[in-house]
């Protein structure tokens, strides 16, 4: 038996990454200051969101190519793709072809790195059904979400992309500032929303 099948597939990011088109997002983002969580709080090491929501995207599929990846996610891969190309235009692949599946997936994840696609609905049910078919082919539990823990968070970048992505996250810190950040980010704003905004203004008027 290979090393690959004892061990299970190498992941995409193990493969390939598609480099200069993530760091062009990444570049690009640094003039974003509407809905971008650099507005919360200045924080000395903030972490370009393109660039973890692109690396935890790679981490967390398998290489298509790899003898080992099930073909249940390569079907289902096929299948997002083809339904976000349906949906929004793009040239036609031949995804049954597992190096063409490969090159589509990473063309999709420097897509997605693009700060203008972050909330674009396409593209986040395409990443959360990529994900969401990466954890259960490799073995999770269906209806369950794979989990990324962030143990020094610190600005919360990571932990924060996960969750766009449909992934659990846990995230921790040595710096309490750093632990209020991501309990507000991550926590609080999902829970109270609007409701925490307008709180916010009311005390922050008094």
């Amino acid at each position: 038996m290979s090393t690959s099948a004892m061990h299970g597939p190498r992941r995409l990011i193990e493969v390939d990454l598609p480099i200069r088109k993530i760091s062009e997002h990444a570049r690009r983002e640094k003039s974003i200051r509407q809905g971008h969580i650099s507005t919360l709080h200045l924080w000395w090491a903030r972490r370009p969101l393109a660039a973890c929501r692109a690396v935890l995207l790679a981490a967390a599929l398998p290489d298509p190519v790899d003898e080992a990846c099930p073909s249940s996610f390569a079907i289902h891969a096929a299948s997002v793709l083809r339904a976000l190309r349906e949906r929004i235009g793009g040239p036609q692949r031949t995804l049954e072809d597992r190096a063409e599946l490969r090159a589509a997936l990473l063309d999709f994840i420097a897509d997605f790195a693009n700060w203008d696609l972050a909330l674009n609905p396409d593209f986040l049910e395409a990443a959360r059904c990529l994900t969401a078919a990466a954890h259960e082919s490799l073995g999770g539990v269906k209806g369950s979400r794979g989990l990324v823990a962030d143990p020094f968070a610190g600005g919360g970048a990571i932990p924060f992309e996960a969750l766009r992505l449909g992934m659990d996250a846990f995230a921790s810190d040595l710096n309490p500032i750093a632990i209020l950040l991501n309990r507000v980010m991550l926590e609080y704003l999902p829970e109270y929303g609007e409701r925490l905004h307008q709180e916010v203004q009311k005390w922050g008027a008094w």
